[in-house]
């Protein structure tokens, strides 16, 4: 209560300047309040990383985000030799969804897609039921932008160099010239680090000049000098469980991709060969893991890798399987003259 008695100041007086200080301090207030919550309305702010540590953070907890990978045993949490579908299933859960597979030639075929919308990270996935239906035929790996974060042991990933893909191996493999349907692809690593539970597609740089003699039905060396030049980089990455016997996978019809007239068909142990679908002849085959019979030791050296025999009526022929998947097959018959044979699976 004011006291306007004589002696007094006036009410006034103590009430201005107490009113005045009283908007002072909710003016500074305010400006305190703004100061302290600028800095998480702007793009990086404090809350901005918040919610990105807070999503790395789950990441990092959440097994289904390993991008690991072991050839010839794992992909992720894919075992390479029992996974079946619905394991895949299970494992990814919501990450993972059934999907058509591209397979070869314009076909496709039921599968399962991990990571479905990341293009970056996308897994596809394949079962050949009637082959294995508890594990995969293949699992590929394309990834975005020329880059992925699935990544060997080795590093070797989607945007890989040729040279540093040599470097892993350990010394130098083959693969085919550019420019065709099995363009890019390694055909043979020569016995180095990696193996066919490996498979990778090459292509040269966008702008690169990239002579006639390395494109087509060729095999070129990765020590090439002219090839490391061009220094082509990984844009396809395949994994599968390597199988000690390949009779199975080479079942059915196949067609020479150098010559059309030229087929043959593999049913059990049986081989026949077609010239303009005529039968040329008929021999049987027995799987050799290892290429350990006498057959395959005629250059006094056995090959490594999975080799069959081809028994005539008079003789026998090892032959070293260097490819056998759902759409390729190509081996090479040891001791004879000329290089490999590629065939591509028909109906």
């Amino acid at each position: 209560m004011c006291n306007f008695e004589r002696g007094f100041l006036p009410c006034s007086f103590f009430i201005q300047p107490f009113e005045n200080m009283k908007n002072q301090l909710l003016l500074l207030s305010l400006v305190a309040a703004l100061f302290f919550a600028l800095p998480a309305c702007q793009p990086g702010g404090s809350a901005d990383k918040t919610e990105a540590a807070t999503t790395d953070s789950t990441e990092v907890q959440d097994p289904r985000y390993d991008y690991s990978i072991d050839p010839g045993e794992r992909v992720g949490l894919i075992e390479l030799n029992r996974s079946s579908k619905a394991e895949v299933m299970e494992a990814y859960g919501d990450l993972a969804k059934a999907d058509s597979v591209y397979l070869a030639e314009g076909m496709f075929g039921p599968g399962i897609m991990v990571f479905p919308e990341q293009d970056r990270n996308r897994l596809e996935i394949y079962w050949d039921e009637e082959l294995d239906k508890d594990r995969p035929s293949f699992i590929r790996i394309t990834g975005a932008d020329g880059a992925t974060d699935w990544a060997t042991k080795e590093g070797i990933t989607i945007g890989s160099k040729l040279s540093e893909v040599q470097a892993a191996n350990g010394q130098a493999f083959e693969l085919y010239g550019f420019g065709w349907d099995y363009g890019g692809y390694v055909s043979n690593w020569k016995g180095g680090q990696f193996n066919n539970n490996l498979g990778l597609r090459f292509e040269p740089p966008a702008n690169a000049q990239v002579p006639a003699d390395m494109l087509g039905e060729t095999i070129l060396s990765s020590d090439s000098e002219a090839l490391q030049e061009i220094d082509p980089v990984v844009v396809e990455m395949s994994l599968s469980f390597p199988l000690s016997n390949l009779l199975p996978v080479m079942q059915g019809g196949w067609r020479s991709v150098s010559d059309e007239g030229y087929e043959i068909i593999i049913e059990g142990d049986q081989m026949r060969h077609y010239t303009n679908q005529r039968l040329s002849y008929t021999s049987t085959i027995e799987a050799d893991p290892g290429c350990q019979s006498d057959a395959c030791a005629v250059t006094g050296t056995a090959p490594e890798g999975f080799c069959f025999i081809e028994k005539g009526e008079f003789d026998a022929q090892c032959n070293l399987v260097l490819r056998a998947d759902y759409d390729t097959l190509e081996y090479t018959a040891i001791g004879a003259a000329g290089g490999s044979l590629i065939f591509e699976r028909v109906d």
